[in-house]
């Protein structure tokens, strides 16, 4: 298994499906504005690569669900891995 370089950016179709993940759960999930997300992806994108990877190592859901105030239900985690499923990026979604 080939391991990651830590100065190596992601490829950015990862990153960006990461963010529109966290944008769709937090207007279709929990009916809140994406500001909060816009901000933050800001500020992981300054971070160093390495530290950028451990942020992406987090489950999109969760982070919109902090964002939000507000737990995921059974049900949005269903609808959520369908949402995951639909990206086919390979290695991608936090199903590994």
């Amino acid at each position: 298994m080939a391991v990651k370089d830590p100065n190596v950016p992601l490829p950015r179709p990862y990153v960006d499906a990461y963010w529109e993940l966290v944008r769709r759960c937090l207007t279709d999930f929990f009916s809140e504005p994406t500001d909060e997300a816009d901000a933050l992806q800001q500020q992981i994108e300054n971070l160093p690569y390495a530290r950028q990877d451990v942020f992406y190592h987090g489950d999109p859901l969760d982070l919109a669900a902090g964002l939000a105030g507000k737990q995921a239900t059974e049900r949005q985690h269903a609808q959520f891995l369908q949402m995951v499923r639909a990206y086919r990026l390979p290695g991608f979604g936090w199903l590994d």
